[in-house]
């Protein structure tokens, strides 16, 4: 009962982030999300939640000017903070991306981000292959990691450094957005240097590296009401061999696909959704076989952006 309410609250009370119609100048982003498994809530999928809070600034590269945005066709030079919060862990981001090219390419954007995310007394050891003991199907699953929480492990520390191309095509109708990060890993852990990283929600070993693909769309079908489609991705590969002490890792890796509606309000700076989804992982023995109730997913989120009106009347 009482991991019940933990699974409870997550799902329901956090904070979250992404601007919807950025301005040239400074942004301000907040928010909530959760996502779980309600039919295997001790299952394969781990609950994730968070609070998330961004400042960005937006500087324009050409004749553009403060307060000013062109669907599809403005360049910019992105400066960015963050941080972000959940029961498990605090992050902070800092961050510089630029979009200098020309339409139609002048919907991407080349970004470099460097996160330290504290892990608040949630550093699960974790195994990494099939052969350890506990194997890693015991380990990487709600019920495991709920369990260790707190009660059997303590305060570590994961630093990322990232490389990412995003890109964001919006019109009256859709809006279509893709981001593919690459991220090198270093966690300072009691565990050999291993953790399960609650944020990316994936086991990792330091020095290992991380991908992840993120892919949105929606489709308006008014003012305040829309339709949207997220495929998320995460793969985890093997531990980059940079001395003489190495570790034995498998490559990891879980998706989800997830659908539903969504509600603009205050004039499309905030909308909220929910989405039913679809979640599944495998390694390369391919030994996860989860029942197919511990896969679904809901997920819950709010967004809200500030506009400054920085610049324009």
């Amino acid at each position: 009962m009482k991991q019940f309410f933990l699974i409870f609250i997550l799902f329901f009370a956090n904070l979250a982030f992404s601007a919807h119609i950025p301005v040239l100048g400074p942004n301000i982003e907040y928010g909530m999300q959760g996502s779980a498994a309600p039919a295997g809530l001790r299952g394969a999928f781990v609950p994730q939640a968070s609070a998330n809070f961004s400042f960005s600034w937006l500087e324009p590269l050409g004749k553009s000017g403060y307060g000013v945005w062109k669907p599809n066709k403005t360049n910019y030079l992105r400066f960015l903070g963050e941080a972000e919060l959940s029961p498990f862990y605090g992050t902070v981001r800092a961050g510089i991306g630029i979009a200098p090219f020309p339409a139609p390419f002048a919907v991407l954007e080349l970004r470099l981000v460097y996160s330290n995310e504290n892990l608040l007394w949630s550093d699960v050891e974790m195994a990494m292959k099939q052969e350890d003991i506990p194997s890693i199907n015991e380990t990487w699953n709600a019920g495991y990691i709920f369990d260790h929480f707190y009660k059997k492990s303590s305060y570590s520390q994961i630093q990322s450094f990232g490389a990412q191309l995003g890109g964001k095509y919006s019109s009256k109708k859709i809006d279509i957005s893709f981001l593919f990060n690459f991220a090198l890993i270093d966690i300072t852990s009691d565990y050999d240097k291993k953790s399960f990283d609650y944020m990316r929600g994936i086991p990792l070993y330091s020095r290992d590296y991380v991908l992840k693909d993120e892919f949105s769309a929606a489709y308006h079908f008014g003012e305040q009401f829309s339709w949207n489609l997220d495929l998320f991705a995460v793969l985890s590969g093997q531990q980059l061999k940079l001395s003489s002490k190495t570790y034995d890792k498998e490559p990891l890796a879980y998706y989800t696909i997830s659908t539903g509606p969504s509600w603009r309000l205050n004039g499309g700076r905030s909308y909220f959704s929910i989405s039913p989804g679809f979640f599944t992982r495998n390694s390369k023995h391919d030994d996860f076989n989860d029942p197919i109730k511990e896969r679904i997913l809901l997920s819950v989120q709010y967004k809200h952006f500030w506009d400054f009106r920085f610049g324009k009347q």
